[in-house]
Protein backbone atom coordinates (compact mmCIF):
# COMPACT_ATOMS: atom_id res chain seq x y z
CA UNK A 1 0.00 0.00 0.00
CA UNK A 2 0.85 3.91 -0.64
CA UNK A 3 0.67 5.99 2.31
CA UNK A 4 -0.63 9.41 1.54
CA UNK A 5 -1.07 11.12 4.61
CA UNK A 6 1.54 11.06 7.52
CA UNK A 7 1.19 12.92 10.40
CA UNK A 8 3.96 12.28 12.93
CA UNK A 9 4.35 14.06 16.83
CA UNK A 10 2.16 16.92 15.67
CA UNK A 11 1.85 19.48 18.10
CA UNK A 12 0.32 23.07 18.22
CA UNK A 13 0.59 25.62 20.81
CA UNK A 14 -1.27 29.14 20.92
CA UNK A 15 1.07 31.34 23.21
CA UNK A 16 1.16 29.08 26.71
CA UNK A 17 -1.52 26.68 25.83
CA UNK A 18 -1.10 23.56 23.83
CA UNK A 19 -3.76 22.74 21.60
CA UNK A 20 -2.39 18.89 20.04
CA UNK A 21 -0.11 17.14 21.72
CA UNK A 22 2.21 14.30 19.36
CA UNK A 23 -0.68 13.51 17.21
CA UNK A 24 0.76 10.62 15.06
CA UNK A 25 -1.52 8.43 12.25
CA UNK A 26 -0.82 7.40 8.57
CA UNK A 27 -3.43 6.88 5.88
CA UNK A 28 -3.39 4.77 2.99
CA UNK A 29 -4.40 5.09 -0.80
CA UNK A 30 -7.73 4.26 -0.66
CA UNK A 31 -8.54 4.53 3.48
CA UNK A 32 -11.34 6.84 4.84
CA UNK A 33 -10.39 8.93 8.01
CA UNK A 34 -13.16 10.65 10.37
CA UNK A 35 -12.31 13.41 12.66
CA UNK A 36 -14.54 12.37 15.46
CA UNK A 37 -14.59 14.50 19.08
CA UNK A 38 -16.09 17.04 21.07
CA UNK A 39 -15.60 21.02 20.48
CA UNK A 40 -12.19 22.09 21.22
CA UNK A 41 -10.69 18.75 20.70
CA UNK A 42 -8.15 19.65 18.15
CA UNK A 43 -10.00 18.51 14.90
CA UNK A 44 -10.28 21.86 12.76
CA UNK A 45 -6.74 22.78 14.24
CA UNK A 46 -5.46 18.62 13.08
CA UNK A 47 -6.80 19.68 9.32
CA UNK A 48 -5.10 23.70 9.39
CA UNK A 49 -2.19 22.05 9.81
CA UNK A 50 -2.04 19.30 7.27
CA UNK A 51 -3.06 21.68 4.56
CA UNK A 52 -0.21 24.33 5.64
CA UNK A 53 -3.05 26.86 6.94
CA UNK A 54 -1.34 27.01 10.71
CA UNK A 55 2.44 26.81 11.45
CA UNK A 56 3.28 23.57 13.26
CA UNK A 57 5.16 23.99 16.52
CA UNK A 58 5.73 20.39 16.50
CA UNK A 59 6.50 17.30 14.03
CA UNK A 60 5.56 16.54 10.67
CA UNK A 61 3.10 15.98 7.84
CA UNK A 62 4.01 14.22 4.92
CA UNK A 63 1.78 13.89 2.31
CA UNK A 64 2.53 11.99 -0.88
CA UNK A 65 5.80 11.76 0.46
CA UNK A 66 6.52 15.41 0.46
CA UNK A 67 7.12 17.33 3.68
CA UNK A 68 4.74 20.02 3.77
CA UNK A 69 7.44 22.13 5.66
CA UNK A 70 10.13 21.40 2.97
CA UNK A 71 8.47 20.81 0.12
CA UNK A 72 5.12 22.38 0.14
CA UNK A 73 4.09 23.22 -3.51
CA UNK A 74 4.78 19.21 -4.38
CA UNK A 75 2.80 18.25 -1.39
CA UNK A 76 -0.16 20.00 -1.69
CA UNK A 77 -0.73 20.11 -5.48
CA UNK A 78 -3.32 17.00 -5.66
CA UNK A 79 -5.25 17.99 -2.05
CA UNK A 80 -8.50 19.63 -2.08
CA UNK A 81 -10.34 20.53 1.31
CA UNK A 82 -13.01 22.27 3.09
CA UNK A 83 -12.19 23.31 6.31
CA UNK A 84 -15.15 24.19 8.40
CA UNK A 85 -18.61 25.76 6.88
CA UNK A 86 -18.66 23.90 2.89
CA UNK A 87 -20.75 26.65 0.69
CA UNK A 88 -22.29 24.86 -1.79
CA UNK A 89 -25.26 26.33 -4.13
CA UNK A 90 -28.65 24.67 -3.18
CA UNK A 91 -30.28 24.82 -6.57
CA UNK A 92 -27.85 23.14 -8.59
CA UNK A 93 -26.91 19.13 -8.35
CA UNK A 94 -24.16 18.22 -6.35
CA UNK A 95 -22.42 17.26 -9.72
CA UNK A 96 -23.07 20.91 -10.74
CA UNK A 97 -21.42 22.14 -7.57
CA UNK A 98 -18.45 19.69 -7.83
CA UNK A 99 -18.17 21.26 -11.71
CA UNK A 100 -18.16 24.96 -10.04
CA UNK A 101 -15.78 24.23 -7.80
CA UNK A 102 -13.49 21.82 -10.43
CA UNK A 103 -13.21 25.42 -12.90
CA UNK A 104 -11.29 27.19 -10.48
CA UNK A 105 -8.35 23.97 -11.08
CA UNK A 106 -6.47 22.81 -14.23
CA UNK A 107 -6.03 19.76 -14.73
CA UNK A 108 -9.64 18.49 -13.95
CA UNK A 109 -11.35 16.94 -16.50
CA UNK A 110 -14.81 17.79 -17.63
CA UNK A 111 -16.51 14.53 -18.50
CA UNK A 112 -18.50 12.15 -16.64
CA UNK A 113 -18.31 8.85 -16.51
Amino acid sequence: MNTILECENLSKTFGKKQILKNVSFKIEEGDILGFIGPNGAGKTTTIKLILGLQSITEGKVIINGYNIQTDFTKAIEKVGAIVENPDMYMYLSGYENLKLVANLYKGIPTRKN
